[in-house]
């Protein structure tokens, strides 16, 4: 959009606090270490530290989705998840999640791109846009500009630290602080990684939503099936669909049948980061995500063997309903809804609640070019 001409990546950062790397791991690490740290800190990314170039210290960052792909390639995957739907346990042999994190960095085929600070916002969003990464780093800030800052109300309550984590399931920082806070320097973080910094698809999200008003109001009362009709596999559908018209569920739908495992093969081959749950009826009653594979332990492999609701239960994933809209919901209310639902996607259904496809922020930024 000719409104994010203005602006730069250095505007985004300073929106955001200039996020820093936090929670790193090293590359000696187990997958399931990455996974356990990844959960207690609801991340999404973490970044990789060598263990033996002290001199280039962040060897990459890796996310949940580039776990998710390795664990399910493995050659000895299915045989141990048959083996513990037998006999309800662990075999004792090693597994893939006994891997270190440098196998699954050498595994991957696009390493974490980088952006200068002084570029373009436009230059950013088509990186999210076009390559669908979750994270972005950013070089060239100046370590003056670059401090954590801890908001400060108004009111005489105690100053609460805020936590700039780019690795969070859906932004750099915790939700729920007034934008309209007073800011105050503050030492780094233990467990951060210095001179380090990055921005995720959920930053350039809220950084546009507090510019809206830029955007006019041509693009934001564009309506759901106008923002769906950009997406190349449902383009035709959704604008030949009339609103009284039977929709077809428009992404590889699951049922209640289906097991987790072929979900996230599912989710791998259809790059997408989730995908709808449906019941006989084909309404929407759940989303699966590759963020569920965070809560998986050596133990509990053979759950990727049940159906999908049995290992959402079963490994005690967060509770969240999807997030619902429908055809006249615009394109700022979307954006809202994605910002304070804390949310990745937002679920276009019919009348009957019948998945027609996922609007993410990806399909957000991708529109705004």
């Amino acid at each position: 959009a000719h409104a994010l001409e203005q602006f730069t990546v250095r505007d985004v950062l300073s929106h955001r606090g200039y996020p820093t790397l936090r929670h790193p791991i090293n590359d000696t690490a187990t997958v399931q270490e990455a996974l356990t740290q990844m959960r207690r800190h609801n991340a999404v990314s973490l970044p990789v530290l060598s263990s033996s170039n002290k001199d280039r210290p962040l060897v990459d960052v890796i996310s949940v989705y580039d776990l998710r792909d390795y664990i399910i390639h493995s050659p000895g995957l299915d045989n141990e998840v048959q083996l513990q739907l037998l006999s309800g346990r662990a075999s004792g042999a090693r597994t893939v999640l006994s891997d270190t994190v440098s196998q699954v960095v050498a595994s991957r085929k696009h390493a974490t791109q980088e952006i200068s600070a002084t570029a373009p916002l436009e230059s950013l969003i088509r990186l999210f846009s076009t390559l669908g990464h979750h994270l972005v780093l950013v070089t060239g800030v100046q370590s003056k500009d670059a401090v954590h800052r801890v908001p400060r109300s108004s009111s005489d309550e105690p100053r609460r630290r805020r936590e700039w984590s780019i690795g969070s399931e859906c932004s750099s920082s915790t939700l729920g602080y007034a934008d309209s806070f007073d800011w105050e320097y503050s030492d780094d973080d233990e467990d951060s990684t210095s001179q380090m910094w990055g921005l995720t698809q959920y930053d350039v999200l809220h950084f546009i939503q507090h510019h809206n008003h830029q955007l006019g109001h041509p693009i934001l009362d564009m309506p759901a099936t106008s923002i769906a009709s950009t997406k190349p596999l449902t383009a035709t559908a959704v604008i030949s669909q009339s609103p009284d018209s039977r929709h077809t569920p428009l992404l590889p739908a699951l049922t209640i049948r289906d097991s987790a495992l072929s979900a996230m093969k599912q989710l791998r081959d259809s790059h997408t980061s989730a995908l709808p749950v449906v019941d006989i009826d084909g309404r929407l009653i759940a989303e699966i995500a590759g963020t569920g594979m965070r809560y998986l332990t050596e133990d509990k492999i053979g759950f990727l063997g049940k159906p999908v609701l049995a290992f959402i239960y079963g490994l005690q994933l967060p509770k969240a309903n999807p997030y619902v809209i429908h055809e006249h919901f615009t394109m700022s209310q979307i954006m809202t809804g994605l910002l304070r639902m804390n949310s990745y996607r937002a679920w276009l259904v019919d009348s009957e609640e019948r998945p027609i496809c996922a609007i993410s922020t990806t399909d957000i930024l991708s529109f705004l070019l």
